[in-house]
């Protein structure tokens, strides 16, 4: 029995909220083109196969491996946290059961291709997968491409996972864009080198502008820790969700940006019992809601978020979360915060 032989393609993305705006907006566009350019590739489309894996507060396989032809891009789904070592252990378990192996019979699929993308800090137990991986995986069973994206992601974490690490400066605007622009290239590339005739040159594609190789000893700015604060809100009006984020600005934070989410994963009860708290005293300002424009915030009862008119005098507003009616008016207190 024939078999064709595959370039598995995975594509492990941070989907965490501090993705949010700007950044998961492109991220998305970049991988609808991404997509539409690998099927216009004739030797990609015949060899390559891709499945899409995200992490946030946990890990999810949302495209199984795929050939390219049908693959179907499903929205995605942002959450609280950065749970890297979860998704390194699903990219594990999934090569192991979607890679075809070589055996007596027939030759197995092509080593996988992994691009990693991240944006922030971990925030789950990743150390001990990464250097597994960095051992037993790259190089070896699997190439591993790794991709800082901004300012607060370490390259040298993801050094602990693989020698191949780039610098994405600037997650904003059309930086997705570019950098799967040079994904493709780089797969078409890959999937040309399978066929290549002995002495054979294949031209490796060049890293777009605002992209750099981080080499080995080079020393970069550690990330600033808790550089931002993330707030989760609803509209009283249309129960929109959205984020409210504060960057740092001394020993308190102030409010930069509103962000509308259209999906949203909440986790658990339990994991957002154990939400870090802020308290409000350090939070300074506002963002208009992005949905209604009431220009600040408040907290109900049982300390859900959401949009108000106001915060001089009281107020009767009913909570979009819980749908309770309550007064409202001006005070202090700890409030739960994203994990980012």
């Amino acid at each position: 029995m024939s078999y064709n032989r595959r370039l598995p393609v995975y594509l492990l993305i941070d989907c965490s909220e501090s993705m949010a705006g700007d950044a998961f907006a492109s991220l998305t566009q970049g991988l609808a083109a991404l997509i539409g350019e690998m099927r216009s590739n004739p030797m990609a489309l015949e060899t390559a196969a891709v499945s899409l894996i995200t992490f946030a507060n946990s890990a999810s396989q949302i495209v199984p491996l795929s050939d390219f032809f049908t693959f179907q891009l499903p929205r995605l789904k942002m959450g609280s946290g950065t749970a890297l070592g979860a998704g390194l252990r699903l990219w594990l378990d999934c090569m192991g059961r979607e890679v075809m192996k070589t055996t007596a019979e027939q030759k197995g699929d092509y080593k996988p291709i992994c691009f990693l993308l991240t944006d922030g800090e971990p925030t789950d137990s990743w150390q001990e997968t990464a250097d597994r991986i960095r051992n037993e995986v790259a190089g070896k069973k699997a190439n591993i491409v790794a991709v800082a994206c901004g300012p607060d992601a370490d390259p040298n974490k993801l050094r602990r996972i693989t020698d191949t690490v780039l610098v994405l400066k600037d997650a904003q605007g059309g930086a997705f864009g570019e950098f799967f622009k040079w994904v493709s290239a780089s797969i078409s590339t890959a999937s040309q080198k399978l066929d290549a005739a002995p002495g054979q040159n294949v031209t490796a594609p060049n890293l777009p502008s605002g992209v750099e190789v981080v080499q080995p000893g080079m020393q970069r700015e550690t990330p600033a820790m808790d550089r931002f604060v993330f707030l989760h809100l609803r509209c009283v009006k249309n129960k929109g969700f959205y984020l409210l984020r504060y960057e740092k600005n001394g020993p308190a934070y102030k409010a930069v940006a509103a962000h509308r989410v259209d999906d949203f994963d909440f986790g658990s009860g339990e994991e957002q019992s154990k939400a870090p708290q802020v308290s409000s005293d350090l939070l300074l300002g506002s963002v208009p809601c992005p949905y209604c424009q009431n220009p600040v915030w408040a907290m109900c009862a049982k300390d859900h978020l959401h949009c108000c008119p106001r915060l001089q005098g009281a107020v009767t507003l009913t909570c979009p979360w819980c749908n309770v009616s309550d007064s409202y008016g001006a005070a202090s207190f700890d409030v739960g915060r994203g994990e980012g």
